[in-house]
């Protein structure tokens, strides 16, 4: 009994020892880090998986606290930048604005078409151009009234009705041009460069009373789909058969492309980050205990 209260007693003396003293934390994560990097492709990812998504039904967050917090997130505090303009760096603005211009996959005419050929669409697209033609008949022409009264409205928007097919049209073809079209890229690097002027405050709020339940009805409906698990499964093997057809042997280090000396610095970086955090976590609830347990199943 003796020798276990003792044993026990230097288990925990090493475990507090490994959790408090510099350097020793990060010796462990530094060495599981360097296994997964020096794994290969085909070791990491398994030919048979299990992917449960009703696990997702399991785990939720009150309604009435997704509204508590939605409504008291300091959000003035969180961001105080005004703007992305103000939170990046320009250097850093124009490189993600290269990234997304010069990567972005356009998408089919067939659905542009779609989507601008809704009915919503196509009202909203149709009172635009109808004011803007009847504000420019109004400009031009001293008699307006004189067409107004004629039922000038009227005549405006049956021309816009044979007008807008084609016009739709063009817009799609201008969207569907694809990355390599310079009309397109400028238009979304534009847009993009207007988003990061645009203020915080103008890109509204997430409203919690009505987040809460259709979040609630979004997990539900996920974790009893029973559609997911084989969609899940079957994305995962695709993307496992087109890694390993060409990197089966490579290691992860070397699928990504670092060099020791890279690899070796952003363990390092990682590591003490993490130690350090689980160091801040320890001092607010002891991790000992949990570390102990974990000893003991191994080893018992």
């Amino acid at each position: 009994m003796a020798f276990r209260i003792g044993l026990f007693r230097s288990r925990k003396s090493r475990v507090s020892s490994w959790l408090t003293e510099p350097g020793r934390m990060e010796r462990t994560l530094g060495r599981s880090l360097f296994f997964l990097f020096d794994s290969t492709l085909e070791e990491l990812l398994p030919e048979n998986v299990r992917i449960s998504p009703s696990a997702i039904g399991l785990l939720r967050l009150p309604e009435e606290k997704i509204k508590v917090l939605s409504e008291e997130f300091p959000i003035e505090k969180a961001l105080p930048h005004s703007s992305l303009d103000d939170f990046l760096s320009e250097e850093s603005r124009e490189a993600l604005v290269e990234l997304i211009a010069g990567t972005q996959a356009a998408p089919s005419k067939n659905l542009i078409l779609g989507i601008l050929n809704l009915p919503e669409i196509q009202d909203i697209l149709s009172q635009g151009l109808e004011k803007v033609l009847t504000e420019f008949h109004k400009k031009i022409n001293p008699l307006h009234g004189v067409f107004q009264a004629a039922g000038l409205e009227k005549q405006v928007s049956q021309f816009l009705s044979s007008l807008l097919p084609a016009f739709t049209e063009r817009i799609a073809d201008f969207v569907s041009l694809g990355g390599g079209a310079e009309e397109v890229q400028s238009a979304l690097r534009n847009t993009l460069r207007l988003l990061f002027k645009t203020a915080f405050t103008e890109m509204g709020r997430v409203d919690g009373g009505k987040i809460g339940p259709k979040a609630d009805r979004l997990r539900r409906a996920l974790a009893s789909d029973p559609k997911i698990q084989a969609s899940l499964e079957n994305l995962y093997g695709n993307g496992r058969d087109t890694l390993l057809n060409r990197y089966r042997k490579e290691t992860v280090r070397e699928f990504l492309g670092l060099s020791a000396t890279e690899l070796e610095l952003w363990v390092s970086k990682v590591t003490s980050d993490v130690a350090h955090n689980l160091r801040e976590v320890h001092k607010k609830r002891d991790l000992t205990p949990l570390i102990e347990d974990i000893l003991g199943d191994i080893l018992n």
